[in-house]
């Protein structure tokens, strides 16, 4: 299938070069500049006919006119240029840059082109050489800070080709998906996680649903992966109901429309080639201390350094691991398999920790040799960049080649671009193969054809996992500061080839102690080397649209568009043995996705309507969608029969029950809209459709909704302005009203039996939600204000956006009393509320010939506020980390939405509450005695009884400026984003914080805590006293007394009670680890020359070139958060933001890029 893809593709770009060799007959030819250069893509139109083309990468154009017809140039960001034809057969043209609303055009929904002054609502273009300018290797990534109102995260934490969440204006549904549609040339894509079943359900569950544990799982990346950016001529960001009402239900969230290159008119045919490369590299981690090694509980018995290390029989020290025997010393007291503490030996030291083999709570390092388990003498010594083995410097290269051309008959663009990329994470790497192709054809002087279509052909081995359950996750937690990775590699493979498991300690000299490390890291190389994951996808996207002016007042138009994907995983785990069939396996998935999008509308449009200060147009129209997905998964059961065969019937038993999922829905759509002019600066658009959802009963299927808008271009409109404020240019009023509605998922509404695998065989479930075939349209109701002002003749551009938006009939799950039968119902309950501001800002704060400034700055705050749920729901989970014991995001009534839950500390009249450890066996206070003298052992804080809040996602400002500097050929582009306030909790910081292994936890064991005296009688500064209070409360509850707490513990107390992140800890303040999370980031950089045209043209075959070296995701300016935490980590791309856990170390990447045209 891929190579029929690609073969029809290479002919039909043999029969398109042909065609426009054969016909291109150019009579006039130009280029058009404005004052930094040649511009690209410029509409260049013969007034009053659909015939028409657009400049190069040059800016030259070639177009057939007649003397007396009329050019028109046309450009968004540009005032529009009319130029009547004479006898000269070049026209040369100097575009000026629109106040951003005169003359300016824009692409709305359908595709359909209208003047931005003419729009009573609030949308932002990015241009694709904006997008592109350093080389992202996605959309999303490209986007960033450059839209205001869009939330960008990421769920891998920045790693290339992870999932993105593009969310416009906040959320509007409390459960459901919040996301933007993507349309890609009239086409909606399949913009879903990208699901791999073939491990049980490895990468699908990315949080999207409600109550998801984003604990852990693997990040294959959304659909818009796949979309190249080399190939998008700009996007545009429909941000309200008003701006997407026509895209019905499924433009709900605001919708992202991406417009390719369809090629542009020139001399033959034309080819552009590009290379880019970039290096990736992780240039900061967590800020480790580098002081002290692994070891826990001795370090609370003694201060005697040496009296930490166990030794073996022949009196040499070992290495350290509490379950290994060797971390008590002998005779003191009896150890378990976790350890009790040494002056009661009942404690279970296990019950405070989160990873006890993980542990920096031990000697302080010395340099002097240990027996490792591999019974090899190694210096005691710190290892401060052993995280660095598990995520080295990754690459991202790019080849794109685009032939073009065109003439009269229309225009063509066939592009190859190929993406080589090197995650800067282990034995992590993907490519893609993008085909591209874009035409206009003129069919007649009245019909226009446009088809469009790419394959692209993806391959990725293994991804970057997200949160806890790996050994990646391991370098935040588990890995104590002399963790050797080049010797842990070395061990996993045995001489012969086979696993050498370190964890058994007979593959070792006799005497050596146990593995240390906790299990996670346990041939950890072995398994990224030798269990991988491979990932492919084809995909299709097409689309052919034809319009036709019937007569002068009628158009007709019709589209149809299709994505089709093809994903294939394969999960190989090699086996361990030589004879090739131990802990061997394989699994398989398959998954089909084909959604099909059919358009048709005509249009009646009038000037001079009624008056001659009027005009006029109708448009109705009517639209089909349909998704139909499909998904199957199998693996092995049992060790390997055959050797290192990977096969589904190769297991010692018969293949698990294969998986199935199915997903289908239909939305047939009816829709019109009404747009008026008055003196062209009084506009008015009215909007109705009706859409009929198949997820929904026959009886609440069919939903309408409308919207209107107005603008009214008071600068043009209100006589005498010009003369009254010569400082205002330009000035724009719009309102606009608009309601919306959306259904749900299939099989919402009746009940589905599952089919499963249980114990190798199929087994079927009944689901625990009783389902309500009655579940209605969830509504929104959206206001918006806007203004619009151009200043000092156009140099500064400001547009301000309010909204307001009610969103009711959420479709939500209650409970039920067990004796239903059922867990849940699902009901239509529940409203919110999102009010928010925006603001654009685009100024030329120096222009001359040779030099100018551009800056661009903009932002935006949104509020959601939960206004109602069900009778009997007091809170509904969004998703948690480590289930109740951990933390969650909720929603609750009169909160706002995106609230962080977790225990929290108790207060009393002010000051936290402290509590003694109390001993089990007793009951009483844990005590150890020292010459007579009693010491209490430990305090710790007193929680919360259940989670509360203790934070709240939401930001308080997003944004980013960017600022351009031209001086004749060289450029400079450099785009800082920003996000202003917003919780965050970061549960690899109360992991690391917990485990000793940040620089934070260094003070108390330097001496720098309070004098302690130590079970074994030894003394030394290390002491905390837990800053809080003892209270004293009666019968009734009622406080009645506090006494300041002035027990001196040893400093591990106050750590291990007060951070980590394991789930059985439920006494720990999780609230500890929540911090604002404010950021500053230099998000892009790119230098460019362009070399002098004349000095390119001497090659004889070179038009232009020019080069740029650029840099991505440099540094952070300003963070709020602890040194070394990633601020864009986030676990899931669903409604649960906020919530962080062992994400990716911060990276950055610097290159170049090469850019010319034949």
């Amino acid at each position: 299938m891929r190579n029929l893809y690609i073969n029809c593709c290479m002919v039909i770009m043999a029969l398109l070069g042909s065609v426009l060799l054969v016909y291109a007959q150019p009579s006039i030819t130009g280029i058009v500049r404005d004052v930094d250069g040649p511009i690209a893509g410029v509409s260049v139109q013969i007034q009053g006919t659909s015939r028409g083309t657009q400049t190069d990468a040059e800016g030259r154009y070639t177009i057939s006119a007649s003397a007396g017809e009329t050019l028109q140039f046309s450009a968004l960001g540009y005032v529009t240029q009319n130029i009547a034809v004479g006898s000269t057969p070049t026209i040369n043209v100097t575009l000026e840059l629109s106040s951003g609303e005169i003359g300016e055009v824009v692409v709305t929904a359908f595709g359909i082109k209208r003047e931005k002054r003419a729009l009573g609502y609030a949308t932002q273009t990015v241009s694709g050489g904006n997008l592109t300018v350093t080389q992202p290797s996605s959309v999303a990534q490209g986007l960033a800070g450059k839209v205001a109102g869009l939330n960008i995260s990421q769920a891998s934490g920045g790693v290339e080709g992870g999932s993105s969440r593009l969310v416009i204006r906040g959320n509007t549904s409390l459960t459901g998906d919040n996301r933007a549609l993507i349309i890609v040339d009239g086409v909606a894509i399949n913009n879903d996680p990208v699901n791999n079943n073939a491990n049980n359900g490895g990468g699908g569950a990315v949080g999207t649903q409600l109550g998801a544990d984003v604990s852990g799982y693997n990040d294959w990346g959304t659909g818009l992966n796949f979309i190249n950016p080399e190939d998008i001529e700009d996007i545009t960001v429909l941000k309200g109901p008003a701006a997407a009402a026509l895209y019905g239900a499924r433009g709900a969230n605001g919708v992202i429309l991406i417009t390719r290159k369809k090629g542009t008119s020139r001399k033959g045919l034309g080819v552009d080639y590009s290379y880019s490369f970039r290096g990736v590299n992780a240039y900061e981690f967590l800020d480790f201390q580098n002081e002290y090694g692994s070891g826990g509980v001795a370090a609370m018995w003694t201060a005697d350094n040496d009296k930490m290390f166990p030794t073996n029989a022949a009196g040499q020290r070992v290495q350290i691991s509490l379950d290994n025997g060797y971390n008590f010393p002998a005779g003191d007291y009896t150890s378990s398999a976790y350890g009790k503490f040494p002056y009661d030996n009942t404690t279970d030291y296990y019950n405070l920790l989160s990873f006890p083999s993980g542990l920096s709570w031990g000697p302080r390092f010395d340099d002097q040799p240990i027996l490792w388990y591999d019974g090899v003498l190694r210096p005691y010594s710190a290892q401060p960049d052993n995280w660095k083995a598990f995520f080295p410097n990754g690459s991202v290269g790019q080849h794109n080649v685009a032939i073009s051309g065109g003439g009269d008959f229309g225009t063509a663009r066939f592009s190859y671009t190929r993406s080589d990329n090197k995650a800067n994470v282990l034995n992590s790497n993907f490519n893609t193969n993008t085909f591209n192709l874009g035409t206009t054809i003129k069919v007649s002087s009245r019909v226009t054809a446009e088809i469009t279509g790419s394959y692209t052909s993806y391959e990725r081995l293994n991804t970057p996992p997200v949160g806890a359950g790996h050994f990646l996750a391991g370098f935040s937690y588990a890995v104590p500061r002399d963790y050797r990775s080049d010797v842990e590699e070395l061990n996993n493979f045995a001489p012969d080839g086979s696993r050498l498991d370190v964890t058994n300690s007979s593959n070792f000299p006799a005497g050596s102690p146990r593995y240390p490390y906790y299990s996670y890291m346990a041939n950890s190389f072995w398994r990224q080397y030798k269990n991988n994951t491979t990932f492919a996808r084809d995909q299709l996207i097409g689309g052919a649209k034809i319009i036709a002016d019937v007569t002068d007042w009628l158009t007709l138009t019709a589209q149809g568009g299709l994505d089709n994907s093809s994903d294939n995983t394969e999960i190989k785990n090699y086996p361990t043995n030589l004879a090739g069939t131990q802990d061997g396996y394989y699994g398989q998935a398959m998954a089909k996705s084909f959604n099909r999008n059919l358009n048709a509308y005509a249009r009646l449009h009038k000037d001079n309507l009624f008056d001659q200060a009027i005009s006029g147009s109708l448009t109705a129209g009517t639209e089909a969608y349909h998704r139909n997905d499909y998904t199957v998964s199998n693996k092995t059961n049992g060790n390997f029969v055959k050797p290192f065969i990977f096969a589904l019937n190769n297991g010692v038993n018969p293949p698990t029950a294969a998986e199935e999922t199915r997903y289908g829905k239909k939305i047939n759509s009816i829709y019109g809209f009404l747009d008026l002019s008055y003196n062209d600066n009084l506009f008015l658009q009215v909007t109705g459709r009706n859409d009929w959802s198949s997820t929904l009963a026959d009886a609440y299927n069919s939903y309408f909704y409308p919207s209107a808008n107005l603008s009214y271009v008071f600068s043009d409109g209100i006589k005498g302005m010009q003369t009254a404020a010569p400082w205002l240019n330009f000035g724009k009023l719009t309102l606009s009203y608009a309601e919306t509605g959306s259904d749900t998922d299939p099989y919402t509404i009746y009940d589905i039996i599952t089919t499963e695998a249980y114990n190798g065989q199929a087994a079927q479930t009944y689901p625990n939600t009783l389902k309500f075939p009655g579940i209605e349209p969830q509504r929104s109701r959206a206001y918006e204000l806007g203004l619009s002002l151009g200043f000092l003749k156009n140099r500064l551009n400001v547009e301000l956006t309010a909204y307001t938006m009610k969103s009711s009939n959420q479709i939500l799950t209650n409970a039920l009393p067990i004796s239903s039968g059922f867990s849940n119902i699902q009901i239509n309950r529940g409203e919110l509320g999102n009010k928010g501001f925006e603001f654009i800002i685009n100024a030329r704060a120096i222009q001359t010939p040779d030099f100018s400034w551009n800056i661009s700055v903009n932002g935006a705050t949104s509020t959601t506020k939960v206004l109602a749920l069900d009778e009997g729901i007091d809170d509904l989970t969004l998703g948690s980390f480590f289930g109740g014991s951990g933390v969650s995001q909720r929603v609750k009534v009169g909160e706002k939405y995106g609230t962080i839950y977790g225990r929290d500390f108790v207060y009393a009249n002010g000051q936290k509450e402290v509590v003694d450890v109390v001993n089990p066996d007793n009951g009483l206070p844990l005590t150890y005695t020292v010459n007579g003298q009693t010491y209490i052992a430990g305090t710790r804080w007193k929680t919360t009884d259940t989670e509360v809040p203790i934070g709240n996602a939401l930001p308080l400002l997003t944004g980013g400026i960017s600022n351009t500097f031209s001086y004749k050929g060289l450029s400079l582009y450099a785009m800082i984003d920003a996000k202003i306030g917003g919780d965050t909790y970061f549960g690899t910081y109360a992991a690391a914080m917990g485990n000793g292994l940040l620089q934070e936890t260094v003070k108390e064991r330097n001496g720098g805590g309070l004098p302690l005296v130590y079970p074994d009688g030894t003394t030394a500064n290390t002491g905390v006293v837990f800053d809080g209070v003892y209270a004293t409360y009666g019968s009734d509850g009622e406080l009645i007394s506090t006494t300041p707490n002035t027990n001196v513990v040893n400093y591990q107390w106050y750590y291990l009670n007060t951070f980590t992140s394991w789930n059985h800890l439920g006494h720990i303040p999780r609230s500890a680890s929540v911090f604002e999370n404010t950021w500053v980031k230099l998000r892009e950089v790119a230098l460019t020359y362009q070399l002098p045209v004349n000095f390119v043209q001497k090659t004889g075959f070179l038009q232009n070139l020019s080069v740029s070296l650029i840099g991505r995701d440099l540094f952070y300016i300003y963070t709020s958060i602890p040194k070394g935490l990633n601020p864009e980590g986030v676990n899931g791309i669903g409604n649960m933001q906020g919530i962080e856990y062992s994400s990716v170390p911060r990276a950055r990447s610097f290159g170049f890029s090469i850019k010319t045209s034949l």
